[in-house]
């Protein structure tokens, strides 16, 4: 898998980090030589320019990437102005972009971007979620007031098979899978015991998730 990163800003530089952690292909470029010289030894290829100019970005091959990334939030037309060149001009496969605001990003999808990514709306919502409950430790919404969750195992199921519980008839979620130190069970079986300390990933109606833990 490889990836073009357009913009190195805070996102960007992290999300360049972290797909060569890894292990995939990762062209990154800005137009501050600062910014690129930051991660040129981390990624595959880094190059410097404007991605508002047509020729510099056709220059890049984009084509051979699998996805690229417009990680321009601070700037709305530029961000939206880039999405549209490589959906509309070099036609590219898979374009995802950041946007800062709901109006950014409805603004991203009618250029053609075909995944938009909120990361200050998504980080608060998994902190508004989190914020007060040790024992829903992350978050993710799905839309509708209903999200995933990784929560502690309710202490009145420790003890208890997990098809002796009805999982979802009794806490109405519903159990993906089970983490227990390093290990992870994906849909465990039924007679798995609960043991203290399990933590489960879980998904349901927001208002379920918190009343798991009372």
């Amino acid at each position: 898998m490889n990836v073009a990163i357009l913009g190195l800003g805070r996102f960007g530089s992290q999300l360049a980090r972290e797909l060569a952690r890894l292990r995939v292909d990762v062209l990154a470029v800005d137009r501050e030589g600062t910014r690129v010289n930051a991660v040129v030894e981390t990624v595959l290829l880094a190059a410097e320019g404007n991605v508002e100019d047509v020729e510099f970005l056709e220059s890049l091959s984009l084509h051979n990437y699998d996805s690229v990334v417009v990680a321009i939030g601070g700037d709305v037309a530029t961000s939206v102005l880039v999405a549209l060149t490589l959906k509309l001009r070099l036609r590219l496969g898979h374009v995802v972009a950041k946007a800062s605001t709901a109006e950014h990003a409805r603004a991203l999808e009618l250029a053609g971007a075909d995944a938009v990514v909120n990361p200050e709306l998504e980080s608060a919502q998994r902190l508004a979620h989190t914020l007060g409950s040790s024992e829903i430790s992350d978050y993710m919404a799905l839309g509708g007031a209903q999200g995933i969750a990784r929560v502690r195992a309710p202490h009145s199921a420790t003890g208890w098979a997990i098809g002796d519980l009805d999982v979802e008839g009794r806490y109405n979620v519903f159990l993906l899978a089970r983490l227990r130190e390093d290990s992870v069970s994906f849909n465990p079986a039924l007679n798995e015991i609960v043991q203290t300390g399990d933590f489960w990933i879980v998904a349901g109606r927001d208002d379920h998730l918190r009343e798991m833990q009372r």
